[in-house]
């Protein structure tokens, strides 16, 4: 029996090591979707795209790693609801890395137009503060299911609600004052909503870390 014991853990520190890369690529992927929205750059949009696939295989290969280890160990307690939380957990990252792709897509779609500087800071200030929040959730997986470190980490999220909410009024106020501006402002409308959506996400991730600690299944959001 302590051989299978030690066979679940290891199996299940191998997991949350693939959750932790992971979580690393979308991170960084969604730092470049951010350079890419301020500078328009379409190289990189092209870069980001296509690095999506990684992303999508990553999570393709883990998900066939925790249904083995379902299957083989039969694990119980605190290590099943970890690995069950690393199959919920790389399904959300990989929804998240999609959110950089399309912020991508969308700079590629707007090629020939301009974003104007000010509403794209107020863009870039709010996908700093959703990849901040995502950055904590996951530390606090990486710490060993923090649950306070990850109560903290997401609790600003309603706050990401206002922060969209004055961005979008920025935008549509432009568009008003100026119609020609309301397709590149629509497209601002979209990239900001992909990031308001990573808060979102960070919150289910910080959710899963507390129910893989307590086996409480707590609403953060």
């Amino acid at each position: 029996m302590p051989e299978q014991v030690s066979l679940v853990q290891k199996k299940r520190a191998q997991l949350q090591q693939g959750v932790h890369d992971m979580g690393t690529l979308v991170i960084e992927a969604l730092h470049r979707s951010v350079d890419c929205l301020s500078r328009q750059d379409l190289d990189l949009a092209e870069q980001i795209i296509a690095q999506d696939e990684r992303i999508n295989q990553h999570r393709r290969l883990m998900e066939q790693e925790c249904l083995v280890a379902l299957a083989a160990f039969k694990p119980a307690g605190e290590d099943l609801r970890c690995i069950g939380a690393c199959l919920s957990l790389v399904s959300e990252l990989e929804r998240i890395g999609d959110y950089a792709a399309d912020v991508a897509r969308i700079v590629r779609r707007a090629r020939d137009g301009v974003f104007p500087a000010e509403p794209v800071a107020a863009v870039a200030g709010l996908a700093d503060n959703a990849i901040a929040m995502l950055n904590e959730a996951l530390a606090a997986f990486d710490s060993g299911g923090d649950t306070r470190r990850a109560r903290a980490a997401v609790a600003q999220e309603r706050l990401m609600d206002d922060q969209e909410d004055a961005v979008d009024e920025q935008v549509v106020q432009m568009m008003r004052t100026d119609p020609e501006f309301a397709p590149m402002g629509t497209y601002l409308l979209w990239i900001v909503h992909n990031y308001e959506r990573v808060a979102d996400r960070a919150t289910n991730v910080a959710e899963r870390v507390i129910y893989i600690a307590s086996g409480q299944t707590e609403e953060l959001g």
